[in-house]
């Protein structure tokens, strides 16, 4: 885990300032996405029909808007009806005037959280014990 000596703040001021937090964000991001597929796939099956949404459940990869960075899972494409995946999602999720609302992306995204978190202060760990520091 990382360890930071207080040798002065002018020292872990440059120490944070000179990390390329850029490429550290897309290392964090990425190794989140498999919990979060694993996660939004396993609620998804509760509600399998042709298996058609489960199948096409993927990750648009890291993408950056606005100074931030996502990634987005999600269903994709359609069905052998013609029946966008991503609608028979929403309509699972929020529910229509005749179907009650069994959401999927809401508790998957609850279920990641402690995981993803986990994930993360290992990701920081590592990247702050590789970094050098200047004493």
């Amino acid at each position: 885990m990382a360890r930071i000596k207080n040798y002065g703040i002018d020292d872990l001021l440059h120490g944070l300032t000179s990390m390329n937090v850029g490429a550290m964000t897309t290392k964090m991001i990425e190794d989140a996405e498999p919990i979060m597929m694993e996660n939004v796939k396993r609620y998804a099956e509760k509600h399998r029909a042709s298996g058609a949404m489960i199948k096409s459940i993927k990750s648009t990869g890291v993408k950056e808007r606005k100074g931030g960075k996502y990634l987005v899972v999600r269903p994709t494409g359609k069905d052998k009806k013609g029946v966008r995946n991503m609608e028979k999602m929403a309509y699972l999720e929020y529910g229509t005037v005749k179907q009650p609302a069994t959401p999927i992306i809401t508790p998957a995204v609850k279920n990641a959280e402690v995981k993803i978190e986990r994930v993360w202060r290992e990701d920081l760990g590592v990247w702050m014990d590789k970094h050098t520091w200047r004493y």
